[in-house]
């Protein structure tokens, strides 16, 4: 996990001159590049908090709280996953900033976020898994595209399952951890190509690529949904008016 001293011996080490607020508290210029080639540089201000870096710009060049523009109360930027961050070399994690500037920077022209939307809340975490496995779902037998799919929810006796239909038929039923229905023909074998390929026997995994991917796609957009929903009874939260369609100025 990238540390506030690291940083410090990394910015040193490339000349860059380093403002200490305080043990855990610095600042200091950094520069990112634009697509035509020009560079600007923008003031951050990092905090060392319970040993992650907590990175703004200083100098409220920025908005305070703007979950279009992935930017958390404080004005401290979402940078991704802290189980991806805490990967990172000092190095990587300055790069990941870059491009944060870079996508704050079009946000100030364009009013809207460059790069595909990232989930917010819980929803990145269901997000990660959906992209972790999205390339081997494509290349299900049957073509099957995610919306072709419908999932619902369903309680039985206190305990949540979710049912997985393909052109009006249930074929697939789990929780959110695994298929619980493996016994039944996998659905590779929908038309018979194949005496009875159980789901738990099927070894292109087809069945369960296509469930991780359904389950987790339903769960990140109702975590959205939860997300901007935490928002209506809040009375200080306010949208910043920087960019365009944002859901707070509809709450």
């Amino acid at each position: 996990m990238p540390k506030i001293d690291d940083l410090i011996a990394y910015l040193h080490k490339k000349g860059t001159f380093v403002e200490q607020i305080d043990k855990n508290i610095i600042c200091f210029e950094q520069k990112f590049y634009l697509d035509n080639g020009s560079s600007q540089n923008v003031k951050l201000e990092v905090h060392s908090i319970e040993d992650k870096l907590l990175v703004k710009a200083a100098n409220n060049r920025f908005p305070n709280f703007c979950p279009n523009r992935h930017i958390n109360y404080g004005g401290f930027f979402c940078l991704g996953l802290d189980s991806d961050i805490e990967k990172l070399s000092i190095k990587q994690w300055i790069v990941i900033v870059q491009e944060f500037l870079v996508a704050q920077h079009d946000c100030e022209i364009s009013k809207k976020w460059p790069t595909k939307q990232w989930a917010h809340g819980d929803g990145a975490i269901f997000q990660s898994k959906v992209e972790e496995h999205y390339l081997a779902f494509e290349k299900n037998l049957l073509g099957i595209t995610l919306d072709d799919l419908k999932v619902n929810e369903i309680d039985i006796k206190g305990k949540t399952l979710y049912h997985i239909h393909f052109n009006g038929n249930l074929i697939l039923v789990g929780n959110k951890e695994r298929v619980l229905n493996k016994r039944y023909s996998c659905i590779c074998d929908t038309y018979g190509l194949k005496k009875h390929r159980s789901i738990g026997q099927c070894s292109s995994k087809c069945a369960q690529i296509i469930y991780i991917v359904a389950i987790n796609d339903f769960l990140r957009a109702k975590a959205e949904q939860a997300f901007w929903d935490s928002f209506i009874s809040s009375e200080t939260v306010e949208c910043c008016k920087t960019m365009k369609d944002c859901e707070l100025c509809k709450i």
